[in-house]
């Protein structure tokens, strides 16, 4: 298992680093600003929606590893999928940080696992999907 945790670890370090939809201009149809006071984070979600579809996303502001490195999952994974997709993964990665729920077909978001030992970040990791929700 520690190889595992210490593979999420680098995930999450490499997204944070270099984080997809990034300060990227998108025609966006949909927006949210979300503010985590606890951590400081502060992300805004861009999402380009059509026939029900994303088909661009991308994030603007300044928070810590774990927000960033979700920001860009977000980012790297939504495009191409329909919205109820974007609904069910914010769905199982709250239900996989907060009751231990299991990410069945949302790999994804298998290297946000490892803030689950640590409460006080789950909300870092959650943060933009609950702004992208909040978007639709």
């Amino acid at each position: 298992m520690s190889e595992l945790l210490n593979l999420y670890r680098d995930t999450i370090l490499q997204h944070a680093a270099e984080p997809q939809g990034f300060g990227r201009k998108i025609d966006a149809t949909h927006r949210k600003e979300l503010y985590n006071p606890l951590c400081g984070d502060r992300i805004e979600v861009q999402l380009r929606i059509v026939n029900g579809e994303v088909e661009n996303a991308a994030f603007n502001g300044e928070a810590c590893t774990i927000c960033m490195a979700s920001a860009s999952l977000l980012c790297g994974a939504t495009p191409g999928k329909p919205v109820a997709w974007l609904e069910e993964l914010h769905k199982r990665l709250h239900a996989a940080l907060e009751d231990g729920g299991d990410l069945d077909g949302a790999d994804v978001l298998k290297p946000l696992l490892g803030v689950r030992p640590y409460p006080s970040r789950i909300r870092c990791a959650t943060l933009p999907w609950s702004a992208a929700l909040g978007a639709l």
